[in-house]
């Protein structure tokens, strides 16, 4: 149940707190007062779009917040599975919209994503709008009606599956087929470019080690020269700098024992002396290993153009290369597959195919038990609503598809990812009326008494204990829009409903009455809402049926249809 809703900054709406009853709630007022903003606020606080411009104009941001009564134990396991403490059964939702920060969900406080919201609103609230009237022209939303009428969400999901595996092993199988031609010429290629890149043999840095070994091999004399004449000024030369550090050494060797002080420049001349000659062995080491070796650099040389030639075909550079030899190869493995593998996939299509087709029919022959129950129950509610002659139907057809594996009834029938064949609602509303698509036949009042008649028909089904009926009196009037306000109390019986109406007829049954205001207020346009007391109720109602000249007779009437 809906305690309470609360709303800031919201369309013509900036500041709103009102809190609902149990039972039949119906929502009152003149044309663009703001009754359609209010459940479009609810909207917004189930999961619905959010949209900025909803902001009120020089607000940075629009809050809506509702209060809820939960009975449900699923709904309760769901907020429990998402880590929601419920335990007093008390969940209150907040939604803010921002136009300069993002937009936040929060549930009891904790933070939620617009998915979670939107997945646990469908358990909260069934909004019933303009657009769900339309929705009754299409035919593909009545195999969504009658599965739910059906109970058949099970059968339903059973095939849904079904279809998918067997769609996946079909596509896999049709693309091995489409490729067969080619697959050969790519198999060449893969293994002629794997062959080339494995006879490489090539090392992870190897380029590196390659391009340095080439640079000492080419700059092999200046190398020598240099460090050949270095080592001579440092060390083997007459007068080198080790030689005049070993009689730097000397003359400080014996001073220490004069004075203790000069110890560490001793040591210091020491180091000095060592580090030349660590200094001076390293290049005799150096100058040893430098090779004056034509045919090696030849050798690096070809062996990097290898690499070059490889990096122009596979990639910038050996890792990438490596990489690109590792993809083919899996590649060329999938490319493979045996005779054997091929005929198992088939064999698997063939299972799949044969589950597929059995829950096809399962689920064709559960509609077809369902749409008989579902016209029955159309025609009763409709036949309460003023629609005496009435014929409501499902009509099946099942399209022959000679290339089709799934038989039924001795035929091979197409298949589509709904099922088998297609379904449509008929309707005839006079007599003598062949029974037409509901798009081609039904007025405006015709159609707003089918949806009501199919709500009714499937709140059996449902959980959601909360409905919201927006303008469902469109198109209807007197005596029918009486039978629609008492069907919506009958509804009101097991859950909370909530119902924007302009009859009076409709009005009078509430349990619990609100009346929406829209003032201008300097230059801004304010929206508000109150509940009801009896005589102001009366007085409403006595509006809604005289117009703004309340009379004492518009009075007696307006209490007569309260009474």
């Amino acid at each position: 149940m809906l305690e309470e809703l609360r709303i800031q900054h919201f369309a013509i709406i900036d500041q709103l707190e009102v809190a609902f009853g149990p039972g039949l709630n119906v929502l009152t007022g003149e044309t663009g007062a703001g009754k359609s903003i209010i459940i479009g606020a609810l909207n917004l606080v189930v999961g619905g779009r959010a949209d900025t411009d909803s902001i009120r104009t020089g607000s940075e941001s629009a809050t809506v917040e509702a209060v809820f009564q939960i009975s449900d134990a699923d709904t309760t396991a769901w907020l429990n599975a998402q880590g929601i403490d419920a335990e007093d059964r008390t969940l209150i939702v907040r939604r803010v919209l921002s136009l300069k920060e993002k937009n936040r969900v929060f549930l009891n406080g904790a933070a939620v994503t617009v998915a979670q919201l939107a997945d646990l609103g469908r358990r909260l609230v069934d909004i019933h709008g303009q657009h769900d009237h339309q929705s009754l022209f299409h035919p593909e939303t009545h195999v969504e009606l009658l599965d739910r009428f059906g109970n058949l969400e099970s059968a339903r999901a059973s095939f849904d599956n079904a279809y998918r595996i067997w769609q996946d092993l079909a596509q896999r199988l049709r693309q091995i087929e489409k490729n067969q031609a080619d697959r050969l010429q790519r198999q060449d290629l893969l293994s002629f470019q794997i062959g080339e890149i494995d006879a490489a043999d090539l090392a992870p840095d190897e380029e590196e080690e390659l391009l340095a070994d080439k640079n000492r091999l080419r700059h092999a004399e200046t190398l020598h020269q240099a460090l050949d004449q270095a080592l001579d000024a440092l060390a083997d030369g007459t007068g080198s700098a080790l030689e005049s550090l070993g009689q730097v050494r000397r003359k400080l060797e014996p001073l220490p024992n004069l004075d203790p002080a000069l110890a560490p420049m001793e040591e210091h001349g020491n180091n000095a002396y060592y580090e030349i000659e660590a200094l001076a062995d390293e290049m005799r080491g150096y100058l040893k290993s430098i090779e004056f070796n034509p045919g090696r650099l030849e050798e690096i040389e070809d062996r990097l153009a290898e690499i070059n030639g490889l990096k122009r075909k596979y990639g910038n550079d050996i890792a990438t290369i490596l990489e690109y030899r590792e993809q083919i190869g899996k590649e060329l493995d999938g490319l493979s597959l045996s005779e054997e593998q091929v005929a198992e996939l088939k064999q698997e299509l063939g299972r799949a195919e044969a589950a597929l087709a059995e829950c096809a029919r399962g689920l064709a022959e559960g509609r077809e038990k369902s749409a008989q129950k579902l016209k029955k129950g159309a025609e009763k509610e409709l036949k309460d609503l003023e629609m005496k002659n009435v014929v409501f139907e499902v009509r099946f057809d099942y399209p022959e598809d000679a290339a089709g594996f799934v038989q039924f009834r001795g035929h091979p029938v197409r298949l589509n990812p709904t099922g088998l064949g297609t379904l449509e609602f008929m309707f005839s509303p006079n007599p003598g009326e062949t029974p037409k698509p509901l798009a081609k036949i039904a007025s405006g009042g015709e159609i707003s008494r089918v949806m009501l008649a199919l709500k009714s028909l499937l709140q059996k089904q449902s959980r959601v204990p909360v409905m919201v009926f927006d303008e469902v009196d469109a198109g209807i009037s007197g005596k029918v829009a009486e039978k629609v306000g008492h069907k919506l109390k009958k509804i009101s019986e097991t859950r909370q409903v909530f119902c924007i109406t302009h009859l009076p007829q409709i009005a009078g049954l509430g349990d619990t009455h609100f009346r929406v205001h829209k003032k201008v207020e300097g230059k801004r346009t304010h929206s508000s809402i109150e509940q009801l007391d009896y005589e102001h109720r009366v007085e409403e109602i006595a509006r809604m049926s005289g117009g703004e000249k309340i009379t004492p007779a518009t009075l007696e009437h307006a209490k007569e249809m309260i009474k």
